[in-house]
């Protein structure tokens, strides 16, 4: 049940938050715990101490390394990186987040924050031929991908040799559509109707597959549970609905 940052098109590589330019009014809200992305503010802490722990045990951390935030929407996990040290490239093809980004970023890290946002696809920086990242992170983004390949092939090709590859998403299991869909949505509202597709859910098995042709082995995968008790996330053995992991590229 978790809220997106960007999805990945055939026509539009990487789209506007949650599919569409209709998803821009969420501009006020990327910045408040208790708007309408407040799933995103919960789920960031989790998260981000799964990938700078990683980070910290494969690389030596984040400080001083390059690091490509695909669908960064608003800038919440790229600042979370760049606090940590790293430089930072976040793009995403919704003005209005990119933005709320530039927006936060001035208010409360201004020129101490190394991040470089822009409107761009992916397609597109991969034409300038940039020089490798030590790391490409694509949270909350896989499960609104209509070519998944496409969008693997592409981003592990900008990342370097013993470089590091996070993931989030959600699994294609009956569970998961009946919480991330028809509960977070139906039910409650805790997301806008139509946010998810379960069709665009992805098997673990299937991105470490797709991991695999390019080149990235898949080293830790794990579960995001998310508890309706204390309304909040955690790292789990359950990879059932939501799942988290990395990818080390050969």
């Amino acid at each position: 049940m978790i809220m997106t940052e960007a999805p990945y098109t055939k026509t539009t590589k990487l789209a506007p938050l949650l599919g569409g330019e209709d998803f821009d009014h969420f501009a006020d809200d990327w910045w408040s715990p208790d708007g309408r992305l407040n799933s995103l503010h919960k789920i960031n802490p989790i998260r981000f101490s799964y990938y700078e722990q990683t980070a910290r045990e494969l690389i030596g951390g984040l400080e001083g390394k390059r690091v490509l935030d695909l669908g960064c929407g608003g800038g919440i996990l790229s600042e979370s990186f760049a606090t940590a040290g790293a430089q930072v490239t976040g793009i995403d093809l919704s003005p209005m987040a990119i933005k709320a980004a530039e927006r936060h970023k001035a208010v409360t890290g201004g020129n101490c924050l190394e991040i470089e946002y822009r409107l761009q696809s992916l397609a597109d920086l991969k034409k300038e031929r940039p020089k490798k990242f030590d790391v490409i992170v694509c949270s909350e983004v896989l499960e609104h991908v209509d070519d998944l390949e496409e969008l693997l092939r592409d981003s592990c090709s900008l990342l370097k040799k013993g470089g590091i590859y996070f993931f989030s998403t959600i699994n294609k299991t009956i569970k998961a559509r009946f919480f991330a869909v028809f509960v977070a949505e139906d039910l409650f509202g805790m997301l806008p109707q139509g946010t998810h597709d379960y069709k665009r859910f992805v098997r673990p098995s299937t991105l470490v597959k797709l991991y695999k042709e390019n080149n990235v082995a898949v080293k830790g995968l794990k579960g995001l549970s998310y508890s309706p008790v204390s309304f909040s996330f955690k790292i789990s053995g359950d990879t059932s609905v939501n799942y988290i992991g990395y990818g080390v590229k050969g």
